[in-house]
């Protein structure tokens, strides 16, 4: 009984640090970005990051480590084409880095419902939920690639 109950508060912790990284970083990556379609699927995913992270938790679990993601393109003295070309690689590097951290959220999630196979079925369907968010996410990334 004990086991089941630390592996439930240990899975539900690794939802908490998963969905606060993921809505953290887009909320700071978004303004950097110009284009309308990648924007918009920014948005989407942290919307579905904040959504997830409301789910039912324990009330006294602390929150992730904010991720604070920089980038800057300063495009001076360039003329049209290559500023174009500049933000073009901007979205297309955000994008890998992304597609790479939801890459890294699968193999998290994988590895937490292995260490804590006692955690409750809800506890597992919501890290299950994660789980096919963060490959979803992946998957719409790459055609920012």
């Amino acid at each position: 009984m004990e086991n089941q109950k630390n592996d439930n508060l240990n899975l539900l912790e690794a939802v908490v640090q998963n969905t606060e990284m993921g809505k953290n970083t887009l909320e700071q990556i978004v303004p950097m970005t110009e284009d309308p379609a990648f924007r918009a699927e920014l948005l989407r995913e942290r919307n579905l990051y904040r959504e997830l992270n409301q789910e039912p938790t324990p009330p006294s679990r602390p929150a992730a480590a904010r991720l604070r993601a920089r980038a800057s393109c300063k495009a001076q003295h360039q003329n049209g084409h290559r500023h174009e070309n500049a933000h073009r690689q901007i979205h297309r590097n955000l994008a890998e880095m992304l597609s790479e951290g939801s890459s890294q959220g699968v193999m998290d999630c994988i590895k937490s419902q292995k260490d804590y196979p006692d955690a409750a079925p809800s506890s597992k369907r919501l890290m299950q939920k994660l789980q096919d968010l963060e490959e979803e996410n992946r998957l719409k990334l790459e055609q920012f690639l």
